[in-house]
């Protein structure tokens, strides 16, 4: 559909429920988990596992089962030790056990008759690599600490292998080929994804972060709406001691050198000091029975930036502030409850709501303001003699104010390119969305989950776990586009390609007759959704024998929405297989086989499944202009509604457009087959292939066998329909390959590599800041339907990326009582953007005369359709590869107390490649007199002036996600005790 429908709230929705292997999506937890033999490979029952960690309160033990088999639910991610004893037998021990969020590691043991009293050291430790069928990464503070980067889950995510940054909105990750908008972000079991455009909400400290886990494919059944993957992170609890953090991060503009475009225009970064301080504080109100953990954050960030096209300079101002309070408690022996409330305030100026490289002057500029806060309630305990049990309950409330324009005179509406002449979706002259509209992006959850271990000689040891969630996301806004109710789309008129400024700064509008255009929007302030979902879940992790593991899962998804006006669209249960197995290759179990068969239904988005009311979806009707020629924001014809006469588009959601019975979210089938080898008792290495296929698209159709419906003051107009379909393709095939080392204390070293073999397809399904986005397959078949294969070809999607490597290490040199320092590179390796060559053309005659008797306001010779010149993305950008660095030296001055200071320098060699450049191409009348294809579209373009020349900052190697420019630098110091 349009990407006017910017708003829409997507229902993130839910899952959780569980306490254990894999990860559960309300808890996050890890588990432990092996078996122990005696010397001659003979199934010990009977031992007692001990796992202990200043992570956990209070110790934990299990005993081994008929198999000699254990499995230790619920533990905190951290560092263990763990012990096995058994009467007769020389106790093992096994320390730095190094549990991850929602990881599952093995730690087996070989134990022998006791001779003496002695402590044997365990060394069979599996990585939570290869003893799950999942693929992704996990990070610890400590690793998040000294490497080169963010400290935000996109950031700690983008180093993963299986997915890329190629978006369409700043901060969303693709995952495995999926929708950016489709992942699960989670803190401390809460879901906290943007509902809109699934990005996450800054619910946290960073220095509370205690571990960062990313899941990109084989993922359990205990994870739930997301077609793409999950990152999961868990922030710090206290402890039985006092420990805290103090610290200070230094930017600043000046300290980025400016790009090559920059620098063509004269810009020079300002030296604006931003400043962010962080502070931790928790340990034991009781010891081993009841901790606190408060943390909190006050940051002033200025982000240099430069307009589209015109490169002239402005910054952009955050004022964030956050706090965190967190308590944690000990019911009895393994029972434990905790409560999370974390509240974030931001005030952004020089901002908008459209995406910053579509922004062509200041005048689209506000200030807005964004509250936040998430609050959790957990338990997890054993319920009678052998089950575990979680249950959670938690809420997330965001929202936006003062995101748009306040004033009602025609004058003072947006403008925004209609791509004939120049690049469309660039927006000028006022700010875009309505102040007096704010939204809400809301969700709460009920979840719990229990489980247990049923152990026999004949039938191996099933781990069972069931779970249920009740998910509901709650959509609050009308979406209006423009304070004045109208939005002027045409272009601005070029000078030697560059934009004509008028005297206020803005880029001077021309009105072209038959192309220029008028968009109406009839907003319904306050409309509401809610979108509920109820899971179960059931999940069987069976130990068939010492080499063999299976994981038997599936979830059933039951969703239904209430929208303003008793309005229902979604009515849906939908049901998700998720089956893995891992076979050690031989009796030590370091090299594993493994596969993974999954399906992934989808985000319940609101753009998609509230088409049929308006929350968010406001009435809109867009005129053609047929007044005089004319340039300028003061010229009186171009800004009077009543020379806009012909319509081009109409949508009334309650009136015009409908949803089918049985609205289902796409799903992704998904095939994974997997080798991984245990490098010693230091490391690992995993290569993994991974098939995925989309089918169950949600598509609009509008044809005469949707009917036709009169809309006052508009006319006739066809009924649009949303369904399911399978006839659009996107297909996704990846080799992934993983290996980290640590050699002794001093060098761990990691690689990551992804080559995309395939990800490709017709259909989009989403646009920058519109989630959901329909494509024209099933728009009048008669008109566009032949015409397919140049207005919806088949080829690289806008998130292919052929390699992508990631080589990243810290060495730690010590110097005794001087301290230590810490030296960490990340080499970064991306292959070129794949694109296609559009331009946009009035539908030309020969598709006309095949209509079989649409209203005219459907189907006329002003409506325009975006042709493809070529495959799609059969046309590369440049690849390139930038090294980052860090340093950071800390001391010890007194017990645990250390100051510390670090240096980070982000594209350090100061790699200045342009690397994409402007594509713009355009039909003229040359060229709709030339040579046609057989629908009458044109076979020849003409290219823009500025085609092939850097039009943006963004055309540069970032230095970080979010940031244009060349070299970065940024410090930091601080303590920690």
């Amino acid at each position: 559909m349009k990407n006017r429908w910017f708003t829409a709230v997507v229902c993130l929705t839910g899952m959780l429920f569980c306490a254990i292997p894999v990860g559960a999506q309300g808890l996050q937890t890890a588990v432990l988990t092996g078996a122990a033999t005696s010397a001659d490979g003979v199934a010990l029952p009977g031992v007692t596992v001990t796992a202990s960690s200043p992570a956990l309160l209070g110790d934990r033990s299990e005993v081994t089962d008929v198999n000699g088999v254990y499995s230790i639910k619920g533990l905190p991610a951290g560092s263990y030790t763990v012990t096995f004893t058994l009467d007769n037998f020389k106790p093992a021990q096994r320390d730095n056990v190094v549990l991850t969020v929602g990881g599952t590691i093995e730690v087996n043991a070989n134990m022998s008759l006791a001779a003496r009293t002695e402590t044997v050291t365990v060394t069979a430790e599996a990585p939570s690599a290869l003893s799950t069928v999942a693929t992704g990464q996990s990070l610890e503070k400590k690793q998040i600490d000294a490497l080169p980067m963010g400290r935000r889950p996109v950031d700690v995510a983008e180093l993963a292998p299986g997915l890329t940054t190629n978006t369409f909105t700043v901060n969303q990750l693709a995952m495995s080929g999926a929708y950016g908008f489709d992942n699960v972000f989670m803190v401390d079991g809460v879901d906290v994804n943007d509902t809109l455009i699934g990005t996450a909400n800054n619910l946290y400290i960073e220095d509370a972060i205690q571990n960062t886990t990313v899941l990109t494919n084989g993922i359990s059944a205990e994870y739930g709406r997301f077609s793409g993957g999950v990152v999961n992170l868990v922030t710090k609890s206290g402890g039985n001691m006092f420990s805290g953090s103090f610290r200070e991060n230094f930017a600043n503009p000046a300290w980025i050198n400016e790009t090559p475009f920059e620098k063509s225009n004269h810009v020079e970064h300002q030296s604006v000091l931003g400043k962010t301080h962080e502070a931790t504080f928790g340990g034991p109100i009781s010891k081993d029975r009841l901790w606190f953990f408060g943390a909190g954050r006050w940051e002033t960030a200025n982000t240099p930036s430069t307009f589209s096209q015109s490169g002239v300079a402005y910054t952009r101002t955050d004022t964030n502030r956050r706090g965190e309070l967190k308590v944690t408690g000990r019911l009895r022996l393994a029972d434990t409850i905790s409560g999370t409330y974390i509240n974030n305030s931001t005030t952004q100026a020089n901002a908008s709501g459209v995406p910053a490289p579509a922004i062509l002057d200041a005048k689209v500029l506000v200030t807005r303001h964004i509250p936040n806060r998430l609050l959790a309630l957990n338990y997890s305990g054993i319920v009678g003699s052998s089950m575990f049990a979680t249950l959670q309950y938690s809420q997330k409330q965001q929202a936006t104010r003062d995101n748009g324009g306040t004033s009602t005179a025609l004058a003072d509406s947006p403008f925004e390119t209609l791509g004939a002449t120049v690049p469309g979706g660039l927006y000028y002259h006022a700010p875009y969305f309505d102040a007096t509209d704010p939204e809400q992006r809301n969700n709460q959850q009920l979840t719990g989950s229990i489980s247990r271990l049923l152990s026999t000689k004949r039938a191996g040891t099933h781990d069972m776990k069931g779970g249920a969630e009740y998910f509901v996301t709650t959509g609050v806004g009308g979406n209006s586009q423009s304070s004045t109710g109208y939005v002027f789309v045409t272009d601005f008129a070029t000078s030697a390609g560059r934009p004509v400024l008028e005297s206020n700064g803005s880029p001077a509008p021309v009105f072209m007759p038959g192309v220029s255009q008028v968009w109406q929007f009839q907003a319904t302030r306050g409309a509401k959704i809610d979108i509920k979902t109820s899971s179960v879940y059931a999940e069987d992790r069976w130990s068939v024998n010492r080499r063999l593991t299976l994981d038997l899962g599936t979830r059933l998804e039951m969703v239904r929405s209430n929208a303003t006006g008793d309005i229902h669209a979604v009515d849906t249960t939908t049901i998700v297989p998720r089956l893995g197995g891992v076979f050690a290759l031989d009796n030590s179990g370091k090299t594993t086989l493994q596969g993974s068969y999954s399906h992934y239904a989808g985000k319940y988005g609101q753009v998609q499944f509230s088409a049929n009311s308006n929350v968010s979806r406001p009435n809109e009707v867009d005129y053609v202009y047929t007044g005089p020629a004319g340039q300028g924001s003061t010229f009186a014809p171009g800004l009077d509604p009543a020379n806009y006469t012909a319509v081009v588009f109409a949508s009334f959601p309650t009136a015009n457009v409908q949803v089918a019975k049985g609205l289902q979210s796409p799903i992704v089938g998904e095939e994974t087959v997997a080798l991984g080898r245990q490098l010693g008792a230091q490391g690992h290495a995993k290569a993994t292939y991974v098939w995925r296929n989309t089918t169950n698209f949600v598509e609009d159709f509008a044809s005469l066998s949707t009917g036709i419906v009169n809309v006052p003051l508009v006319g006739t107009l066809t009924n649009r329909v949303l369904d399911n379909t399978d006839v659009p393709k996107r297909a996704y095939q990846a080799a992934i390959f993983q290996s980290d080392y640590r050699m002794k204390d001093r060098v761990w070293m990691g690689v990551d590599y992804t080559l995309q073999v395939k990800n490709d397809g017709n259909f989009v399904g989403e646009a920058a800041g519109v989630p959901g986005a329909q494509s024209i397959y099933g728009d009048f078949p008669e008109i566009y339907g032949p015409a397919l294969d140049r207005l919806m070809p088949e080829g690289h999607l806008d998130s292919f990326q052929r390699h992508k490597m990631r080589a990243y290490g810290i060495y730690t040199q010590k110097m005794g009582r001087f301290g230590s320092v810490d030296l960490s590179p990340i080499w970064r390796v991306n292959s070129g953007r794949a694109y296609s060559l559009t331009a946009t053309t009035p539908i030309p005659a020969a598709q006309l005369a095949r209509n079989p008797g649409y209203p005219v306001n459907d189907i006329n010779p002003a409506v325009r359709e975006t042709v493809f010149f070529g495959d799609r993305g059969s046309y590369f950008f440049k690849g390139y590869g930038v090294v980052d660095v860090a340093a950071t030296y800390a001391i010890p001055v007194w017990k645990s107390a250390a100051p510390w200071f670090k240096v980070e320098i982000y594209n350090a060699l100061n790699n200045q490649k342009q690397i994409a450049w402007d594509k713009t191409i355009s039909i003229t009348a040359a060229n709709r007199a030339g040579a046609l294809d057989p629908n009458g579209i044109p076979l020849t373009y003409t290219q823009g002036p500025r085609f092939g020349q850097a039009t943006n900052d963004n055309q540069f190697p970032q230095p970080y996600t979010g940031q244009n420019g060349g070299r970065a630098m940024r410090i930091a110091f601080g303590a920690r005790f």
